[in-house]
């Protein structure tokens, strides 16, 4: 009787098991369903070659794996509705902060702006990076500068519970603008950048992981002034709409709540130049015109460049090359390719360091 209970017990746990990953592979999730959490999908992995790549293979299938099984979203939601009750407010990926401000835990971010992680050989290794692509974009008389946006938990420290604040520890952007700076790279420390701009409006989204149109506006003020060329900066009283209501954001997305909150906000009233996609991914590398002669500047970034900021380049440009940093693994033919004046070298504070062992593809510096 026990042996026969065992069975079928046995038999639903392996249904359990394999449904999403049988959902996973005849009815996908769109890659916007993962993008939508602030985040983007794992790449497969790439056929290993050498003994290291053996070595990644793993955790490189576990991570493409984990974003590639069916009924995620519904997953997530069920996941929610079953720990909030005895978790209290947020989860796992989303810490509820005062007066309901959300923060992304995922990638240590909280941790990292707290200065309770600190990977001081990887920050290193990123700067070491940073330095030989400067030098090699120097032979080919392309200007380059670094400005990372800080995460929410840097900017708004107040609104942390007090284990999360910072209490005058290290960061790694500390030692990533230090080691900089002692290589004579030209950076833009964005972090007071974004405090100043709280006092005139919100600098980041209460529900989201990203900047306002306002935060992204002080950032590329603060970017074009320390480039030399305070001519270009824009005034928000014409780069601004009013204020209006925003409903959700991929934070209460990963809570389940995008339905139940709304938060007050600005969005960019500045035209918008033709848009090329440069991969089969519609959230992907772009170039972006704006019809008028004006230099080339190129944007290595990540979800807080991806949309909008081209739009405030684009005033005093000719056109924006935007590329996803892919944790510096982007590809590097295309500084070639585009010829472009600047580089504007943006990774979000979370993704400052590079990945293990990455570099630029066919990067020779």
């Amino acid at each position: 009787m026990l042996t026969s209970w065992r069975r079928y017990f046995a038999l639903a746990a392996f249904l359990l098991l394999v449904t999403p990953l049988v959902v996973g592979l005849l009815w996908p999730d769109s890659p916007a369903a993962v993008l939508k959490e602030g985040r983007r999908l794992a790449p497969a992995p790439r056929p290993p070659r050498y003994g290291k790549d053996w070595l990644a293979l793993p955790a490189g299938l576990d991570a493409y794996l984990s974003d590639h099984f069916g009924l995620r979203q519904a997953l997530i939601r069920a996941h929610k509705d079953l720990t909030k009750p005895m978790l209290g407010m947020g989860d796992d990926s989303v810490l509820v902060g005062r007066d309901g401000r959300m923060f992304y835990l995922g990638e240590e971010t909280v941790q990292q702006s707290a200065g309770l992680v600190l990977r001081d050989q990887r920050v290193a290794d990123t700067v070491a990076l940073i330095k030989a692509m400067r030098d090699e974009l120097r032979l080919r008389g392309v200007g380059f500068l670094v400005a990372s946006p800080p995460n929410a938990a840097t900017v708004y420290q107040d609104d942390l519970p007090d284990w999360a604040q910072n209490a005058g520890k290290r960061t790694e952007y500390d030692l990533f603008l230090k080691g900089l700076a002692a290589d004579g790279i030209k950076t833009v420390d964005l972090r007071p950048v974004m405090t100043a701009a709280r006092a005139d409006g919100p600098a980041y989204y209460r529900h989201d992981t990203h900047w306002t149109a306002r935060g992204a506006l002080a950032a590329y003020n603060a970017i074009v002034e320390a480039d030399g060329r305070p001519d270009r900066r824009l005034d928000p009283d014409t780069a601004l709409t009013p204020l209006s209501e925003r409903k959700g954001g991929d934070l209460a997305r990963m809570l389940g709540v995008q339905d139940n909150v709304t938060e007050e906000t600005e969005y960019l009233a500045l035209p918008v130049g033709p848009k090329e996609l440069l991969t089969s991914d519609p959230y992907g590398d772009y170039v972006q015109a704006s019809g008028r002669p004006g230099p080339t500047i190129m944007i290595i970034g990540d979800s807080f460049t991806a949309a909008d900021f081209a739009h405030l380049v684009l005033q005093h440009a000719g056109r924006v090359v935007w590329l996803y940093h892919d944790h510096c693994a982007f590809d590097w033919k295309a500084i070639d390719r585009f010829s472009p004046d600047e580089v504007w070298w943006m990774p979000n504070e979370r993704f400052l360091i590079c990945g293990p062992s990455v570099r630029p593809l066919d990067f020779a510096g």
